[in-house]
């Protein structure tokens, strides 16, 4: 019986050993291979496929995101051709939610997704602090797209339009919000060009007529899998380069601007911008804490470089290579004299603003900016803002446009800011201090199976203490209780 509870007592106190050495080389392996269990969690959470969270946050923002826009009023065009510097002020904001749907959608073989994007935008009447029917004063587009694209036809083609345009267009206009945004109005030059086959003319024109509830014609491809390249755009439009400038400028590069790859660096953040028809590159500037989640911010100061400061964005220029911080987007904008800047020309060389007058930029209003969590890579805040101008200058053999000033007119600019939700914010929480609970862990199964170790050992050999005293006493009283009799000596 005595020897069926020792040996009962040794299988437990082997047991107790052994799970204190697994424990121990529990604890020991959390710690070895504590990031990639993290990678493996985050990847696992941010699995892309059509069942996902994450693939149905991008498929359709919902709620939809709020959009800020601002137009410049002109407040004296009337002296254009004088020595007064062109006035503008700020109205706005009007206040617009808007909608991004991904359709016609193909999962492909090689981890990718190809899709179009249809653009949906709702006036939010209630929200927004100006209404649509401010009268705003405006350069006119229309006709300086006309003469921009046939400054180089032959004379009488030009002597044609420069004709016709002095007649039934005017060089600025003063429309109401809503038409210049959305609702769009009527040009005589438009009529005119409308007559001739062949011409693809719109029967008015506005920022954002004809933009709504349509799908954009281009065909766009991103990385899906879960990696240090997950959200990635491969092609536009089948291609890994556009025509819009020349190499390396023309390369499709960089996030397609929903996630960001995983393991984000203190360097530099891409994605490619469909509005800009190129990639853009925004440098790091520090770390960012908000709702508790540290994240990497990163700045679009230089954005719109074309070359001044980096001399690798040389190949931005087109025609002429203009100063800092404006961007020739005409040929990706109908050919029209479209340039890009950030609000009031913030962060652009100083040129810009000393040609007109009404320009404040600020960097708490105008920065572009994203701010990501390194790790997922998932977007904390974003400050999207950016500006339409159109250049105005003399056109050989346009009348409306002779003794002009060259100036850069802003006719617009969109403000867009992304917070980070609450609930998003936990989980990011969570994330960025699982390594912390590993740890945690980790050490406590170190130290518990230490504890079982020890305790055991401490225990085996108190066992052991105890049977040899038992043993002693036995014997001790066994000599007692049966003397043996002393062996006789010989003499």
């Amino acid at each position: 019986m005595k020897d069926s509870k020792v040996s009962r007592r040794k299988y437990v106190e082997f047991g107790l050993l052994i799970s204190g050495t697994l424990l121990i080389a529990l604890g020991i392996t959390i710690i070895v291979y504590m990031v990639p269990i993290h990678e493996f969690i985050i990847r696992q959470a941010l699995t892309f496929n059509d069942h996902s969270d994450s693939f149905k946050a991008w498929r359709a923002n919902d709620p939809p995101l709020i959009m800020d826009l601002y137009l410049f009023n002109w407040t004296n065009p009337e002296e254009l051709r004088s020595s007064v510097k062109p006035r503008f002020e700020e109205v706005g904001p009007y206040r617009v939610k808007e909608v991004k749907e991904k359709t016609n959608l193909t999962w492909n073989e090689n981890n990718t997704i190809s899709y179009m994007v249809k653009k949906l935008y709702y006036y939010d009447e209630g929200s927004s602090p100006r209404q649509l029917d401010d009268l705003v004063t405006t350069i006119n587009p229309v006709p300086l797209t006309v003469a921009y694209q046939a400054r180089n036809y032959n004379y009488f083609p030009k002597r044609f339009l420069s004709m016709t345009m002095s007649g039934i267009s005017n060089l600025y206009v003063t429309r109401t919000a809503r038409q210049i945004l959305f609702d769009g109005y009527n040009d005589g030059i438009l009529s005119v060009l409308s007559q001739f086959p062949g011409l693809n003319v719109k029967d008015k024109f506005g920022l954002f007529y004809g933009k709504n509830d349509t799908i954009d014609p281009a065909v766009y491809n991103m990385y899906t899998k879960t990696d240090e390249k997950f959200g990635k755009q491969l092609t536009w439009n089948y291609k890994n380069y556009t025509d819009f400038y020349t190499p390396p400028c023309n390369e499709i590069k960089g996030s397609a601007t929903e996630f960001y790859p995983l393991n984000v660096n203190k360097t530099t953040l891409l994605f490619y911008s469909s509005e800009l028809c190129k990639y853009a590159e925004l440098q790091f500037v520090g770390e960012e804490t908000i709702k508790g989640v540290q994240g990497y911010r990163f700045s679009g100061d230089h954005i719109f470089d074309n070359g001044d400061l980096h001399p690798k964005n040389r190949c931005f220029c087109r025609e002429t290579c203009v100063p800092s911080g404006v961007l020739d987007v005409s040929k990706c904008r109908q050919n029209s004299p479209s340039y890009v800047s950030l609000p009031h020309f913030f962060a652009a060389d100083p040129y810009y603003r000393e040609l007109i007058d009404g320009m404040q930029p600020d960097r708490k209003k105008h920065e572009f900016y994203i701010v990501i969590e390194p790790k997922s890579g998932i977007i904390m805040d974003i400050g999207a803002n950016m500006q339409l101008n159109m250049l105005l200058e003399p056109i050989r053999g346009f009348a409306l446009y002779q003794d002009v000033p060259k100036v850069f007119i802003p006719m617009f600019y969109f403000a867009q800011h992304i917070e980070l939700k609450d609930d998003l914010a936990a989980n990011l929480r969570l994330i960025q201090r699982f390594p912390e609970f590993l740890t945690y862990a980790s050490i406590s199964f170190i130290a518990l199976g230490i504890v079982v170790i020890v305790g055991t050992v401490c225990s085996m050999l108190k066992v052991c203490s105890s049977t040899e005293g038992s043993i002693k006493k036995i014997t001790e009283k066994f000599y007692e209780e049966i003397p043996f009799q002393e062996k006789n000596t010989v003499t």
